[in-house]
């Protein structure tokens, strides 16, 4: 009896055993299909890789201000052309300007890191229809080498865009809007704080 007993469970033993090979770990995270959209984020936990599990997120076209596009000359990430961090590209890169036949500045300023006294390379700036990533993305810059970002193209701030600024770690958002591309000559670092980010 004794015998016949150990072997059927022996036998519940092996079968849940060989059950468990063939039906999905119950730990295992379940795939949940995500969309990524302006002004959202992916929520931790969801999957946001490239690997094949069946899920792919969705990046939004982002209007990029680059020459093709827009017809002017543009920072780009690993770009060292630009110079005089932290001043205001405008005093110079304005018509008439001892600047100008390099560009007319649009858009131009400075992004530094958290101290606000290192500049903070090949980021990228956006600007917002609404707050903290909010409404519409209506343009994308990348930050060159330098910490500097600059376009002569087309960018449209009289109605005022809100800017967010993202470094290797974090993004930063303006609480109010922008009217002017002047940049530095708000963000000097003593009235107002420097444009930053991590």
């Amino acid at each position: 009896m004794k015998l016949k007993l150990a072997t059927i469970i022996r036998t519940i033993f092996f079968v849940t055993i060989l059950q468990s090979c063939t039906v999905s770990n119950p730990y295992e995270p379940v795939p949940i299909p995500i969309t990524t959209t302006p002004g959202t984020t992916t929520p931790l936990g969801s999957d946001d890789d490239d690997d094949d599990n069946g899920t792919t997120p969705t990046t939004p076209t982002t209007p990029t201000v680059t020459p093709g596009n827009t017809g002017g000359t543009s920072s780009a990430n690993g770009g060292n052309k630009s110079h005089k961090v932290g001043q205001n590209c405008m005093n110079c890169h304005n018509p008439g300007g001892s600047g100008s036949s390099e560009g007319v500045w649009q858009v131009a300023g400075t992004v530094y890191d958290q101290t606000g006294t290192s500049a903070s390379p090949n980021g990228t700036i956006q600007f917002w229809t609404g707050p903290n990533g909010t409404g519409t993305l209506k343009y994308t810059m990348e930050v060159d080498a330098k910490g500097n970002f600059y376009t002569s193209g087309s960018i449209v701030l009289t109605a005022g865009l809100y800017p967010a600024v993202t470094g290797a770690k974090s993004t930063k958002f303006m609480s109010s809007p922008a009217t002017t591309g002047a940049c530095n000559s708000c963000h000097t670092g003593t009235s107002t704080a420097r444009v930053w980010t991590n």
